[in-house]
């Protein structure tokens, strides 16, 4: 394999992982009982606090591990908003399935998306930081 089609699937990766990572952060407050025993209430909120991020910042944290080399910070960055991007059409599209709309506002997307690329963006540099680190020494 060359090395371009090497960093080519790696950009993929990183983008995959952002993806897959934002159903998983409101899938792990529904797995803490919010939409099944409590109901979705603000106590069941909070405990969503506590896990998506951590969640979504450990993802950026690996994409800046897949997205190593000749990659700019501009194109680290699209390859996070495209992640984000594609994780949330597919949280719509999950609700969609199980029958559960997600009533959508220009608000509400612009919040859900602050919610998503926050701590992503944060792992990300924290993972950028780490890997130019590594590489001085």
């Amino acid at each position: 394999m060359q090395p371009r089609q090497g960093q080519l699937i790696r950009n993929i990766a990183a983008v995959a992982v952002i993806a897959v990572a934002c159903p998983a952060a409101l899938g792990a407050v529904a797995m803490l009982g919010c939409a099944t025993s409590r109901g979705m209430n603000a106590s069941c909120a909070m405990d969503g606090l506590f896990v998506s991020p951590f969640l979504l910042l450990g993802a950026g944290v690996v994409a800046a591990l897949l997205v190593t080399g000749r990659a700019g910070l501009l194109a680290g960055l699209f390859l996070l908003w495209a992640g984000v991007a594609i994780g949330m059409t597919a949280i719509l599209a999950f609700a969609y399935l199980v029958g559960n709309l997600v009533p959508i506002d220009p608000v509400a997307a612009f919040i859900a998306w602050i919610w998503f690329i926050a701590p992503t963006a944060l792992g990300y540099g924290i993972g950028r930081v780490v890997v130019r680190l590594l590489v001085r020494t």
